[in-house]
């Protein structure tokens, strides 16, 4: 006999999923259509407004080159967002591939394996930093950077389930009856890292636009001249204490986006570890 689920339930079950879902869903759309929501142009320089604050002409009021903050968060999102879904795209490819060679085979193992240690013993803030100033300016750049971070957390994740499961019984099986060994790891093995590597995912979205605000902050992520979250708040640190606004709406937008993603993964977290069940 099935009983159906309560809503008290419902919402435990998948409460945090619906709400950092939910979030994240808005601020994506709201990115979208940020031409549509805003007539300003975020890099259009005006004198005559700079450091206005929050009216009903500039919602968010002006920084000090006379541009509309409200604008720049909006198109600021588009930036974040992207580098956040590639570096966590391209790190968590870059770690299967990685993760399921290195559990798989034990001689390749012993030499990847070293040289991810010694790439994860630099803190990940100081590497991306590093790789940061060395590759220059651009979205490109840092995405490439930060998957570069992002990439051995990962490797790791999947490697330790390769070790736990090359020696099933159905891994056994597939290899008696003559199954290559890629066929092996991506269709035997790699189903059964999903439920980790989607946690590790939003995981690694949610530090990469920590990452990409942070080093737009110190001037050496994005292109100062396209509007991002952290490139607000580089401008806004000489006024935090007589104009406070515009160091607020920037870091309000972090905060919410990344909370959301934080949300989300510890929603998916709990429906899909069967540890936490």
């Amino acid at each position: 006999m099935q009983h159906k689920m309560t809503l008290s339930a419902f919402l435990r079950k998948y409460g945090r999923i619906l709400l950092g879902g939910g979030v994240l869903a808005a601020i994506i759309l709201i990115s979208i259509a940020a031409p549509l929501i805003t007539t300003y142009d975020p890099n259009a320089l005006n004198p005559l407004d700079q450091n206005q604050f929050p009216s009903s002409v500039h919602f968010m009021g002006t920084d000090r080159f006379g541009r509309d903050i409200f604008s720049r968060v909006l198109y600021g999102a588009r930036i974040s967002l992207l580098v956040g879904v590639l570096v966590a795209v391209v790190s968590t490819a870059g770690g299967i591939v990685l993760g399921l060679l290195m559990g798989y085979y034990k001689t390749l193992d012993k030499i990847v394996m070293r040289v991810l240690e010694g790439v994860s013993a630099f803190p990940e803030m100081l590497l991306a930093l590093t790789l940061a100033c060395i590759f220059g300016n651009g979205v490109d750049k840092v995405i490439t950077a930060l998957a570069i971070v992002g990439t051995p957390s990962v490797a790791r994740i999947v490697r330790s389930q390769v070790l736990s499961i090359k020696e099933s019984e159905h891994v056994e099986s597939a290899r008696a009856m003559g199954a290559t060994d890629a066929r092996i790891m991506f269709k035997y093995i790699l189903p059964l890292c999903v439920s980790p590597l989607i946690i590790r995912f939003t995981t690694t979205m949610a530090s990469a636009i920590l990452t990409e605000a942070s080093l737009s902050f110190l001037g050496v992520g994005v292109d100062p001249n396209v509007p991002t979250w952290g490139g607000i708040l580089s401008v806004a640190k000489d006024f935090v204490i007589t104009h406070p606004y515009m160091a607020i709406y920037p870091g309000l937008a972090i905060v919410v986006t990344v909370l959301s993603i934080s949300i989300l993964g510890d929603g998916l977290r709990d429906l899909l570890d069967p540890k936490m069940k």
